[in-house]
């Protein structure tokens, strides 16, 4: 299980590998949103928490000697493969939606 948090934390979600959300945490102040965006935000958050989630049970079968293959057919996410960049290149939090 993983909680995955908005940036102004006014939403948090805490969900399994799967994504199926166990625990979800409104804010007041979010409740003003418009409700599709608030479901669609809700809905990111759970898909944050999964693949959090999904990336640590990995490392912990990785651990524990699980075969690539059976990683694969759980159907576990890996990491990416680190993208080159120039070295002035300034790193940052945020991603691409």
């Amino acid at each position: 299980m993983t909680i995955a948090t908005s940036t102004n934390g006014g939403l948090r979600v805490r969900a399994n590998d799967q994504g199926t959300p166990l625990h979800i945490a409104i804010e007041r102040t979010e409740l003003r949103r418009e409700p599709q965006d608030l479901a669609d935000a809700i809905v990111r958050l759970c898909r944050d928490a999964a693949t959090t989630a999904g990336l640590r049970r990995r490392a912990e079968l990785e651990r524990a000697g699980v075969a690539e293959e059976v990683l694969r057919a759980m159907r576990l996410p890996d990491l990416p493969a680190p993208q080159e960049r120039p070295d002035d290149a300034v790193g940052t939090w945020l991603r691409r939606v």
